[in-house]
């Protein structure tokens, strides 16, 4: 038998055979897992993440996720996690969620519907709002408390794990209005917004405004005086009135028993159990919650004697409840000590000219302390001094006379006697700076 000299060489596997097998098995895989979710879905029952848009008024354009075009959308439409959709202007619309909360959204809306997760341990909602303006009702369902809503704008995230009522709005700027219930944390996010550089604690009757300047001074980690009382333009718009409206006689919709999986509008109506209560005249206290009945009459329509108009008793009723809450008067006054670092003239009034005016003082053994109804988020309980910054750039002073009235509060709640200051404010003559004086040109001496 003859022996080659030479061993036969084994030639190295190539990568292709292991790459192949392994290819053929990730799609056979990723096959099966779109064929057994699509089975689910169409057999099974499986709940989808979703919210459904009732549309009162106008109409709705919706982008799917994962795609570009727009496409009209009917009334009850089943909006998904991760879809986008645009109202006209006309529009009134509805959108009812998983947890029982509601959310209704002005005409001219843009919004993204980042997150919905009904994890009965973590529920959530997050909404990214890319223009428009959108009421939060955390009340209605009664059962929308423990679920974590977050509401994004282009700079700030509004947040509420509580039962709260509340209006987020992003067009010219970004505001956040907390109407009733709880109050609403707001994340400030830096100018990259990959990061949260402040923090904002908005209560009941408050309402902040983030303009340009104001989002410039917490970018320059500057925390400007921001919280301020409901302005009366906003309770008299016709946003906020169609919400207060519904939030005490909502509309509600309910599936048709026909089995179509169409809702059906119900008349608005009063739900009992809910007692909602709005602060009508910005003072950042709930109003009492009133029930009126018809007043009888007799049958020829005048009113029947001796008999007391329901409104009114429940009137007075509420101003008894409010009487009962109002704290006691003890302690001292709050010191202001300067105002734009200087002293009142000979009449008792501050004259500055300085935008803002810092206004210092001592507390006097206060917790907290309280100017011209709003709460000094940046004083703590034991600090030796107080400012509050009156800045003209964010409507906390004017041109001409201004005034402060200032207050402190002990332990238990109970306000100090007052403490009011006069401030004028005069904007300062701009320096005109002289024209630069040209040198003469020198003479020239004649030649000898």
């Amino acid at each position: 038998m003859y022996y080659s000299p030479y061993r036969a060489q084994r030639k190295a596997p190539s990568r292709k055979g292991y790459i192949m097998p392994f290819l053929v098995i990730l799609c056979i895989g990723i096959i099966g897992v779109l064929v057994f979710n699509l089975w689910g879905f169409i057999f099974g029952g499986r709940s989808v993440n979703g919210v459904y848009l009732h549309i009162l008024q106008g109409s709705v354009q919706m982008k799917t996720w994962n795609t570009q075009d727009f496409f009209g959308v009917s009334s009850d439409a089943l909006v998904l996690q991760g879809d986008e959709f645009k109202t006209s202007a006309d529009s009134k619309i509805i959108a009812e969620f998983f947890d029982g909360t509601v959310m209704r959204i002005a005409g001219g809306s843009d919004i993204v519907l980042s997150v919905i997760d009904d994890d009965e341990n973590s529920p959530a909602i997050s909404l990214l709002i890319v223009n428009g303006k959108v009421w939060v009702n955390k009340v209605y369902g009664q059962t929308a408390g423990g679920t974590i809503v977050e509401i994004r704008g282009d700079s700030v995230i509004a947040k509420s794990d509580k039962q709260s009522i509340f209006d987020f709005e992003n067009e010219t700027d970004e505001n956040l209005r907390v109407v009733a219930g709880d109050a609403v944390s707001v994340d400030i996010l830096s100018e990259t917004g990959d990061k949260v550089v402040d923090s904002e604690i908005v209560g009941v009757g408050q309402e902040v405004v983030f303009t340009d300047e104001i989002m410039s001074s917490y970018w320059g980690f500057r925390s400007p005086s921001v919280l301020s009382a409901l302005s009366d333009a906003f309770k008299t718009g016709e946003f906020y009135l169609w919400n207060i409206g519904e939030d005490k006689n909502p509309t509600k919709f309910i599936k048709s028993t026909s089995g179509d999986g169409q809702f059906v509008r119900v008349e608005p109506e009063v739900i009992a159990p809910l007692e909602l209560t709005v602060d009508t005249d910005g003072d950042g206290v709930p109003d009492a919650p009133v029930e009126v009945t018809d007043e009888p009459l007799n049958p020829d329509g005048t009113k029947v004697e001796g008999t007391p108009n329901p409104a009114d008793a429940a009137k007075t009723s509420a101003d008894k409840t409010k009487e009962v809450v109002v704290p006691k008067i003890s302690g001292v006054a709050p010191t202001v000590v300067s105002v734009g670092g200087g002293k009142p003239d000979d009449k008792g009034v501050y004259q500055v000219t300085a935008n803002p005016a810092v206004i210092a003082g001592n507390p006097n053994g206060a917790v907290a302390i309280v100017v011209n109804g709003l709460q000094l988020k940046k004083f703590r309980a034991g600090d030796k001094t107080w400012s509050y910054f009156a800045n003209i750039d964010y409507g906390y002073m004017k041109e001409g006379d201004n005034v402060y009235e200032i207050y402190g509060l002990d332990k238990d709640g109970n306000k100090t006697p007052m403490t009011t200051i006069k401030v004028f404010y005069k904007k300062p003559v701009p320096v005109v700076a002289p024209a630069p004086v040209e040198p003469k040109p020198a003479e020239e001496k004649p030649v000898q």
